[in-house]
């Protein structure tokens, strides 16, 4: 126990003498094993062992005993341990039953008193994450209500008031949150699951934010749960298609941060102007980001006599691609300047194959998995520092004041635009030298998708012309892009060529029912 303890008081120290101007990545473990075993034990011993510096453990608020904080004399003794130990310890506060708060003042308000107790009770925890996936139905309900977002704005005037309460007992804590999940359907009507996209989330948060007229912030640091598209099947390198977002998107969440929160006392992300890694200075520090809770599950093949139930309820990887997985979203999280903290989650697997999480870096009967060593390769070499990045994900990121993606697809059989996030658009016709022809053409474009832009019964004299989109982002109307079409000529003969013939883009000629050629764009299929 004596070597234990004295391997992690180093960590400790080695990690704290990093943090004079900026602090590197921290990497750690969400896990409530330590709440029900001894200090010291083998989850202690590995922890140590693979060089994780804190972890995370919950407290569930149950309703129906408001003010009683369960296994509270476990949790002390774990954080005591982990005190000594020098790990450090955060706590995830969210609702036993996902119906509990909702629009409801008293119990908003009551969950808030909880939240209070909670840093009262455990003076030696600093961080504390208030809910868990609010956006997805399984931890927060109801998603909506009459078919608009519910979720987000109850949540936040939850999370303020908890943020108040909390800061007023414990001025020196950190609130994290959301700890919002990676997916969501964005479908209000859904008979399974109705939930928000991460981007979507952020936006009805926001505004609730916004409406609500408070000048303070809500959250210290941002908390998401970063798993990949396909779980336990993608990488976590894997983008997500908008508006959902992991940890090959973080671009995504802090853009949404920053549309979102932008000029309000919330504070948002650090950006890197130059497109660099250099993380940011106790100076400077924007709004820090947290991965927690990242898993994928392995096959358990040659241990199953430590496993429960069945069948699998989810198709496994192998030990090595676990491994492998996990030392590249270390490498995601140390390499973005925003990042301060990654936390995988579990440390031990589950018993249960149907019901649980075979992700740890040991299996249930404690044996280690390839990934116990991997990603203690990975933090022994790293440090909490960047070793290169993997391609194809951004470091640095600056906000952006344009539509993304935004692309006009001009002639051929007709006029679209294609763009990577929903948003609104107004096009028209523009003659040159003159002004806009007829009225403009209005509508909302789905993310990935190419309308056509037809204007039915419009007219146009002879001349030149030119198409003209403007756009604004859905989730933020202030960032904008124009697109402009080459120009086109109507009802004017082209110029003859040497032989004397037509040029072979003539005028175009008039369509059936009195419209214009496909190719100025007006015909519908």
């Amino acid at each position: 126990m004596k070597r234990l303890l004295g391997g992690l008081l180093l960590l400790a120290a080695l990690a704290g003498a990093g943090r004079a101007t900026a602090e590197p990545l921290r990497y750690g473990v969400a896990d409530d094993w330590p709440k029900f075993h001894a200090c010291g034990d083998v989850w202690w011993q590995s922890a140590a062992d693979i060089g994780y510096q804190e972890f995370r453990m919950t407290v569930q608020w149950d309703d129906a005993a408001p003010t009683v904080i369960a296994y509270q004399a476990n949790l002390q003794a774990a954080i005591d341990c982990a005190l000594l130990g020098g790990l450090r310890p955060i706590l995830a506060v969210y609702p036993l039953h996902p119906a509990a708060i909702g629009s409801n003042a008293v119990a908003q308000a009551q969950f808030a008193t909880f939240v209070s107790l909670v840093g009262q009770a455990f003076p030696g925890v600093q961080d504390i994450i208030v809910g868990n996936e609010p956006n997805v139905n399984r931890f927060w309900q109801p998603q909506y209500r009459n078919g608009q977002d519910a979720a987000a704005t109850d949540y936040e005037h939850t999370l303020a008031q908890a943020y108040d309460a909390l800061k007023t007992v414990r001025p020196d804590a950190n609130v994290w949150g959301p700890a919002i999940s990676s997916r969501g359907n964005d479908h209000a009507t859904a008979t399974s699951n109705p939930s928000h996209s991460p981007v979507w989330f952020i936006k009805y948060l926001a505004d609730a934010y916004k409406a609500s007229g408070r000048t303070k912030p809500i959250f210290d640091e941002f908390d998401m749960h970063p798993y990949p598209p396909t779980q336990d099947t993608d990488p976590f390198s894997k983008s997500f298609l908008w508006p959902q977002a992991g940890a090959a998107n973080l671009d995504r969440i802090k853009q949404a941060l920053w549309d979102g929160f932008s000029g309000t006392a919330q504070p948002t992300p650090a950006e890197q102007p130059g497109g660099g890694s250099v993380r940011p200075t106790l100076s400077s520090p924007g709004l820090p980001i947290d991965l927690d809770e990242a898993g994928e599950q392995t096959v358990v093949t040659g241990h199953d006599p430590a496993y429960t139930g069945g069948p699998e309820n989810v198709t496994p990887i192998t030990e090595q691609q676990q491994s492998d997985r996990h030392v590249q979203l270390a490498e995601i999280a140390a390499c973005d300047p925003d990042v301060k903290a990654l936390l995988y989650f579990p440390l031990i697997d589950d018993t249960g194959l149907s019901s649980g999480f075979q992700s740890g870096n040991l299996f249930a009967d404690l044996t280690p998995k390839l990934s116990y060593a991997g990603v203690k390769t990975k933090i022994a070499s790293a440090q909490g520092s960047c070793q290169g990045g993997i391609t194809g994900i951004r470091q640095g990121w600056t906000h952006s004041t344009s539509v993304q993606g935004a692309r006009g697809i001009f002639g051929g059989p007709g006029t679209s635009l294609t763009v990577s996030e929903d948003a609104n658009y107004a096009a028209q016709v523009v003659k040159i030298p003159g002004g806009p022809v007829g009225a403009a053409l209005t509508g909302t474009v789905k993310a990935y998708f190419r309308p056509g832009l037809h204007f039915p019964g419009l007219q146009l004299p002879a001349g030149t012309y030119r198409f003209q989109i403007v756009l604004s982002a859905a989730t933020n109307p202030s960032r904008t892009t124009t697109l402009v079409s080459p120009t086109f000529i109507v009802g004017q003969a082209a110029k003859p060529d040497r032989s004397g013939r037509p040029a072979p883009h003539a005028a175009p000629k008039q369509c059936r029912h009195g419209r214009h050629h496909r190719r100025a764009g007006f015909c519908g299929k």
